[in-house]
């Protein structure tokens, strides 16, 4: 076999072989749903998350701008 084709070959093949299945997953919804603390909780999480970086330079921004 030709060196082109075994290094095409050896590039072109799964760098990973498929692994036993993972057991244990369920799909579908909740068994027991959410209430609404555990909801406030995690959006709350989310937006300080998001928001959070943001809100820190807009409230240094004159510190940032003084470019010591």
């Amino acid at each position: 076999m030709p060196l082109a084709a075994r290094l095409a070959r050896s590039l072109l093949r799964p760098a990973a072989r498929a692994g036993p299945t993972p057991r244990g997953l369920i799909s579908g919804p909740p068994q027991e749903p959410l209430g609404p603390g555990e909801s406030v909780v995690g959006l709350v999480a989310m937006a300080v998350t998001c928001l959070g970086p943001a809100a820190w330079v807009l409230s240094h921004l004159e510190d940032y701008k003084k470019g010591e």
